[in-house]
């Protein structure tokens, strides 16, 4: 199943490339924040499943007649790993790690990104990620145990301006308002064979640029989801993306159109506006190549 908001918040059901309101499977969907509405969905979706089914009957809109939202708006925790693709020289990870992306970060399908000026960024990119949502409590659970918490995967990017110095944190690189689009919607868990064979791809203004594949994390979900639950608990309607894999990184600038597709999670498209100058350098993470043997530039 894949959900969504639409238009002014309204839980929807595609099928079939049409989306229905579904917003009578969730009592009190008219009153409660968005976010709350998609948290009582996934955490009670087993008892949800069959209303929203039901909905998606009848008269849907075509998915390019609505204004999609963000599937998570205001979520509790939206965690990103650092650097967990195998893309640098002699392909070895480092440690595992998160950084926290702001909650306010939430944008949706055809929503604009904005760049402040920060004179001191090399560039911006756009870091095309694949994410999945959590589905139930998760506290110190087990690898073999972690994928039962996962409720869906969405696409992610994460916005980031490049090698500013002097910073001891992500806040002023990765932590603004509108640098974390997510959706176009979210794609249950059973609808993904494995997370580990998903085929991730970026365009700017049309031309294709990042294209990978999940099995080059370092990191799988699994262990991801094991090592977080270490040291916080995992709640329902959360989000966590799971890195870039860095080959193919391009500048943005204001103007720009950024479309993200992982496999089976729809296309993600979103604009750029920026307030400075634009800036062209071509940034890499040290160790990382231009394009590794047998992939594209």
């Amino acid at each position: 199943m894949q959900l969504l908001f639409y238009n002014d918040y309204t839980l929807g059901v595609l099928k079939d490339g049409k989306v229905f309101d579904a917003s009578s499977a969730v009592d009190h969907a008219d009153v409660l924040p968005p976010q709350a509405v998609m948290e009582q969905v996934i955490a009670g979706f087993d008892e949800h499943r069959s209303r929203l089914e039901a909905a998606a009957a009848g008269n849907g809109l075509g998915l390019d007649c609505v204004r999609v939202r963000a599937p998570l708006p205001r979520p509790h925790n939206a965690l990103c790993a650092f650097s967990n693709y195998l893309d640098r020289e002699g392909a070895v990870g480092g440690e595992l790690d998160f950084f926290y992306k702001g909650t306010r970060s939430a944008i949706g399908c055809g929503d604009t990104v904005h760049i402040p000026d920060i004179p001191d960024a090399q560039v911006f990119q756009a870091e095309a990620e694949f994410a999945y949502v959590i589905g139930k409590p998760a506290r110190n659970v087990s690898v073999d145990d972690a994928l039962s918490h996962v409720f869906g995967y969405t696409n992610f990017v994460d916005v980031s301006a490049r090698a500013i110095p002097n910073r001891r944190t992500t806040f002023l690189s990765k932590g603004h308002e509108t640098w974390g689009p997510m959706g176009p919607f979210i794609t249950t868990a059973d609808e993904v064979a494995d997370p580990q064979d998903v085929h991730v791809q970026s365009w700017i203004n049309g031309e294709l640029k990042q294209d990978y594949s999940t099995s080059a994390m370092a990191y799988s979900v699994a262990e991801q989801i094991a090592w977080l639950s270490q040291y916080l608990t995992l709640v329902p309607g959360d989000i966590i993306s799971c890195g870039t894999h860095h080959v193919g990184l391009w500048p943005i600038n204001d103007g720009d159109t950024v479309e993200v597709e992982g496999r089976g999670l729809g296309r993600l498209r979103f604009n750029i506006r920026s307030s400075g100058p634009k800036k062209t350098e071509n940034w890499l993470p040290p160790g990382v190549r231009s394009a590794l043997p047998g992939e594209r530039r």
